[in-house]
């Protein structure tokens, strides 16, 4: 692979830039959490003028890649935006939430009729936060023979109720997944020192509620676009062989990729 060339688009507040134009740094953060993922991305020597439009709640779009193989790494809305001056450079520090705003303030108080499903629930749910649904995929359906109370927090009930059919709920690039807990997504990349591989991932090894051990691992590579929340890799080293499933990571601005993974 050509891991040269680096590139970076920014698209904040109506506004392109470049990392050929423009200093930027960043620290994108993914994540199988219920919770969205901030991100930040500091940009350099802006006019006053461009600062104002990237305002809170402005889209921001980010691209990054070698080349030809650009890809998108965050799409968020700004959550706060921050200038500041360090030394002879003003830098404007920008806080990205991945759906944070339709996830925190979405509210419902709604009866479903007896014989509803969790299914047919939690579609309802999702719907109503205003993100795009890329998978609503239960572990089991689970149906209701009185019917099912929701009120409250439209985020909460919906976490709850995907709890109760053994599955989970994240949000990556503004879009909402729901699935099974061991379900990943398919990406053919087989992971190693000559596709950017670091170093050989290092073993960690935890404990479940349930007292069993799991093996997970960290690895670092460089910055990778394919590489996103329960991304499915297959990774040849001298520490790790397999296949893995993404749990968490980050991409940051020196063009390195961390993430967690568990085997598959």
């Amino acid at each position: 692979m050509e891991f040269y060339r680096q590139k970076v688009e920014l698209m904040a507040g109506g506004k392109s830039f470049n990392n050929e134009d423009f200093e930027i740094d960043f620290v994108v953060e993914f994540g199988n959490s219920s919770e969205p993922n901030i991100s930040k991305v500091m940009i350099y020597n802006l006019s006053d003028q461009t600062i104002a439009a990237i305002r809170a709640k402005a889209y921001i779009i980010m691209n990054c890649g070698y080349g030809m193989s650009v890809g998108n790494i965050l799409t968020g809305k700004v959550d706060k935006a921050e200038t500041y001056w360090e030394e002879v450079d003003k830098v404007t520090e920008i806080y990205v939430g991945d759906g944070s705003f339709e996830w925190n303030f979405k509210r419902i108080n709604k009866t479903y009729a007896s014989g509803s499903t969790s299914k047919l629930i939690v579609s309802d749910l999702a719907s109503q936060l205003g993100l795009e649904i890329a998978e609503l995929n239960l572990e089991k359906d689970i149906t209701f023979p009185r019917g099912r109370s929701v009120s409250g927090a439209t985020q909460y009930e919906l976490r709850k109720l995907v709890s109760e059919t053994g599955s989970r709920v994240f949000i990556d690039k503004g879009k909402l997944y729901i699935r099974p807990k061991n379900k990943g997504t398919v990406t053919g990349f087989v992971l190693n020192v000559d596709t950017g591989l670091i170093e050989s991932p290092q073993k960690i090894t935890e404990e479940d509620k349930k007292g069993n051990s799991i093996n997970k691992y960290n690895v670092r590579c460089l910055l990778n676009h394919k590489i996103t929340t329960d991304s499915i890799l297959v990774i040849e080293s001298k520490t790790a062989n397999g296949k893995f499933r993404v749990v968490k990571g980050r991409h940051t601005g020196d063009f390195i990729t961390e993430c967690e993974v568990v085997p598959m």
